[in-house]
């Protein structure tokens, strides 16, 4: 006989399979697990952390566990917009304002944003979804001395490239991209339910248009469990 954890691996495998459990449904407790199977919480935590390891189950911070949608997966090569991501990869984008407010560029901002030092910057703090589980937290700068009104801009809307298309009238044709490694603070282990101290991808963006006029800097940290860098390469010859 398999071992009594593997018994619950698979119970919870043929559940997610047969519809039972949907993506991004809550599983049942561990105590529920313990009572349905007899066992011990060991037993039924081992079971739970096997499916997380194999990315089938996903922990949220003080919500519980989740079946996890299949990682989304970004190609470096393709320029689009987040929700773009989310929406090709088969996934439903979501979105959440949390702040929107007016500030003076200080150095860095001019610099990328091409405006001179103290001017107005538009900065947008939104928390970023995945089939309704936390993705990213972002935080965007926009000039608000491009002859473009970006308060009309519906920073509740998925896609900010769509929206800068449809009410502005202007398309992101070029962008600049890092990608690194961070620890979460409070604020964002809080918001994205993870521990504090919890790996995180941080990921800058200047966003251009008419090829090298900045309209947008954004700065965010993704959860790395449900977020996959894709990158094709090709030998110079």
């Amino acid at each position: 006989m398999p071992p009594l954890y593997m018994e619950i691996r698979n119970f919870m495998l043929s559940k997610i399979r047969n519809g039972h459990f949907k993506v991004g449904e809550k599983i049942p407790t561990e105590r529920e697990l313990m009572e349905l199977f007899g066992t011990s919480r060991m037993t039924v935590r081992h079971a739970i952390d096997k499916m997380v390891d194999d990315g089938i189950l996903t922990r949220v911070v003080g919500r519980g566990t989740f079946v996890s949608s299949e990682r989304l997966s970004v190609a470096l090569n393709i320029l689009q917009g987040f929700s773009e991501e989310v929406e090709k990869s088969g996934h439903i984008p979501g979105a959440r304002l949390l702040s929107k407010n007016k500030m003076s560029a200080d150095r860095e901002l001019a610099e990328k944003l091409h405006v001179d030092i103290g001017a107005p910057v538009l900065r947008v703090k939104r928390l970023r979804y995945v089939d309704n589980l936390e993705m990213a937290l972002t935080i965007s700068y926009f000039p608000c001395l491009r002859a473009l009104d970006v308060e009309k801009m519906d920073f509740g809307a998925v896609s900010m490239y769509k929206q800068l298309s449809e009410v502005l009238g202007v398309v992101v044709d070029r962008a600049e991209e890092q990608i690194s490694a961070v620890s979460a603070d409070g604020e964002q282990a809080k918001l994205l339910r993870v521990n504090k101290g919890a790996a995180l991808l941080y990921v800058s963006r200047l966003s251009m248009i008419s090829k090298s006029v900045p309209i947008e800097f954004m700065e965010g940290v993704f959860r790395p469990d449900r977020y996959i860098i894709y990158k094709e390469l090709f030998r110079k010859e």
